[in-house]
Parts: structure tokens; C-alpha cells; sequence
């Protein structure tokens, strides 16, 4: 019988994992992919992710890995090229690949004591009379079912995943996500910073990944999709010639595999807690991925989420595990309503896209602020 079962092992079933561990609690993750591999993924870590990195002890290890860390960005407004440190002053950020970001999440919660069962997959989620959830049925990767017992079940595996389709949460809010996304990556890169350009029609990146690497690519409208599907490198040069310096510097470097193209059409954010169960990560919060906040929607939650079980295994599990529903809600529906609003129209000038972005952008350093100040709290 373990505290916590978590199914899914990434970014935000493993920060879960760590922080509920390092509380003494008996924790299983059962994550069906083996590590280190890619996931469909912004990599980008903005400020108040990169500063829960930091306070877990896991920034130290990404960079000894030699994942670059930024006090800014270079943004390119419809071509005026402004620093961030200007806008908004200095904030640490990252763009780990997955590989490594994952990894080293959950080698953490291995050594803080979680028990982490990697090509397991789950096939059921277990019910009582009361229709309490109670545990997990699980296939190994030699094909052997055990059923697991646990406290709480948590879904931290994403938006297709089969504990949010089992409990199937009522929704807090809905919507079409318009944009689709393109990227790659690419060696051989010359940067000085993480880089993004707002300009007519699209938002185009390039997230450093290692030494002289990065993740590069675009978000254009939707409307798209069936040029994109054709041919993603055309697409995606004719977006990246709207920035002849980033154009100079990726015809100069050579990319790393194949194309990786997004197909999110619906956003939600769902409630994220019930009788014996909880969601957090994309199961629970998914928007357009325009602001790069996913991640850190994930370790927000996943310090939520460890807080309300820790607070309910020595008491009563469904108030806290309520308290923690409503205290995500709280702290990311501000966010997410910012960049749900602001991912509406990409056809549009890059001043006008930039305009509904700032809001957004506001609301992060607000975050941060609560990140410094020792939050996220289940209490505000």
C-alpha cells in the first residue's frame, strides 16, 4: 500500500514524486516511456520554473550537464530587438532538452526515496463500492499485470492520459487553442541568449539546449496545418527569414533529427481533484503553448499537489486534496487566462501579438515574486 501513486514520470509527475518523498512518504511512479527520451515540448523554463529548479537543488545539476541558464531574453518585436533585462530586469531561465530535464527530475526522486518503475503502463484505475479511486492495474515491460494499492492516485501523464479519462473531471473552462507548432534541433548554433521574435503572423524561437544546440521553430495559425504536414522545412524557413539574423545563423548550423510538429486543438483547465484522486501537469491545465508556461504550470502544481497529500495523510485527504484544487485554480487561472486570450489571433502584426502577450508576461513576474517569497502555498 503506497501514500501516492503517481502515473506519469516527467515534469510534473517527478517534481511530485521528489517533494513527497523528501516528506517521508512512500510514493510509486509508474511512467510508461524509458529515459532519457523526447517529448512534444516548448523546453522553454520561464522564471518562476527555473526559480523552483533552483530551490530543488536541480538547476545545479542542469548546468553541470551543460544546460545553459539566462538572465534574459532577446525579443524581437515586428524587428526592433529589445533585452528583457530592460523590460522587466534580470530573471534566471532555461530550455533543458526533455532528456535531460526529465531524467534528472526523476533520478532526484529516486534518491529522495520514490520508487520509480520506468515501460510500465497503466491499463485500469481501481475503484471501491464508493467509487473511491484505490489504486492502479499496471503492465510491466514483460507483459506482467499486478494491480498496485494507494492512498491517491495522481495523473501526471498528460492530457491523453488514462487517469483524467477514467475519472473524467468537470471543467472549469474550455477553448479552442489556435495555433500550431514547429521546431527542431539544430548543432552547431552560434547564441548569446535565449531568443524570440514576435513579428507579423507568427512567433518564432530559439531555446538553447547545450552547448552551441538549441531548440528552434514557429507558431503560426492553425490555418496552416496542411502546409506544415507537406513540407515543415519550407514552412519553417519562410517564417524564420522574417528574422534575417536568426536566418544567417541557422543556415549555418545543421539540424539533429526530424521535424517535430504539435497538434493541440482544445484547452482546458480542469478540476484537478476528487475522491482518492488528483491531476496536475497537462491533465489538469492545458493551454496554447505561445508563453512557454507549461512547464512551470507543472512544478507549481506539482508543489501544490505534494503539499495537499502530505496535509492529508496526516489528516483528512479529501479537504486537502479540495484545498489543492482550488489553490491551483488560484495561482495559474491568471496565467492561463492571459495566454488563452493572447493565443486568439496570430494573424495579426507582431505589435498587436506582442501587446496581447504583455499581460501574460506581467502576471509571470508576479509569479516569480510568490515563487521568491517562498510559494506556491495552499493558502496563498
Amino acid at each position: 500500500m503506497y501514500d501516492a501513486i503517481i502515473v506519469g514520470g516527467r515534469c510534473a509527475g517527478s517534481p511530485t514524486a521528489m517533494l513527497l518523498a523528501r516528506h517521508g512518504h512512500r510514493v510509486l511512479v509508474l511512467e510508461r516511456a524509458t529515459f532519457p527520451s523526447d517529448t512534444f515540448s516548448t523546453h522553454f523554463v520561464t522564471a518562476p520554473g527555473t526559480a523552483l529548479l533552483e530551490r530543488w537543488g536541480a538547476l545545479e545539476r542542469l548546468e553541470k550537464q551543460d544546460v545553459p541558464v539566462f538572465d534574459h531574453i532577446l525579443l524581437n518585436v515586428a524587428g526592433n530587438v529589445m533585452n528583457t533585462n530592460d523590460l522587466f530586469g534580470p530573471t534566471k531561465v532555461c530550455s533543458p532538452r526533455r532528456t535531460d530535464l526529465d531524467t534528472t527530475l526523476r533520478d532526484m526522486a529516486v534518491e529522495a526515496g520514490a520508487e520509480v518503475r520506468m515501460g510500465s503502463s497503466v491499463t485500469d484505475v481501481l475503484r471501491d463500492d464508493n467509487d473511491r479511486i484505490t489504486g492502479v492495474r499496471v503492465r510491466d515491460a514483460d507483459g506482467n499485470v499486478t494491480e498496485e494499492s494507494a492512498t491517491v492516485v495522481v495523473g501526471a501523464d498528460g492530457r491523453t492520459g488514462i487517469v483524467g479519462r477514467s475519472v473524467k473531471p468537470d471543467s472549469r473552462d474550455e477553448h479552442e487553442i489556435r495555433g500550431t507548432g514547429l521546431y527542431a534541433y539544430f548543432d552547431d548554433f552560434d547564441y548569446t541568449s535565449e531568443f524570440a521574435a514576435i513579428l507579423d503572423g507568427s512567433f518564432v524561437f530559439a531555446f538553447p539546449t547545450g552547448p552551441r544546440s538549441a531548440c528552434i521553430g514557429t507558431e503560426i495559425d492553425r490555418k496552416h496545418d496542411d502546409a506544415v504536414r507537406a513540407d515543415p522545412e519550407a514552412v519553417f524557413k519562410e517564417r524564420v527569414a522574417l528574422d534575417p539574423d536568426l536566418a544567417t545563423r541557422v543556415d549555418a548550423a545543421t539540424r539533429d533529427g526530424r521535424w517535430h510538429t504539435g497538434d493541440l486543438q482544445e484547452g482546458w483547465f480542469r478540476h484537478a481533484a476528487g475522491k482518492g484522486w488528483a491531476l496536475v501537469g497537462d491533465a489538469a491545465c492545458l493551454k496554447d503553448p505561445l508563453l512557454g508556461h507549461g512547464i512551470t504550470d507543472s512544478f507549481v502544481g506539482a508543489e501544490l499537489l505534494a503539499s495537499a497529500i502530505h496535509e492529508g495523510l496526516a489528516g483528512d485527504m479529501d479537504a486537502a486534496l479540495t484545498k489543492y484544487d482550488d489553490a491551483l485554480w488560484r495561482d495559474l487561472q491568471p496565467i492561463y487566462e492571459a495566454s488563452r486570450d493572447a493565443a486568439v489571433n496570430f494573424e495579426q502584426s507582431g505589435d498587436g501579438l506582442f501587446e496581447g502577450v504583455m499581460p501574460a508576461q506581467l502576471l509571470i513576474l508576479d509569479e516569480l515574486a510568490m515563487v521568491q517569497a517562498g510559494g506556491p502555498t495552499l493558502d496563498g
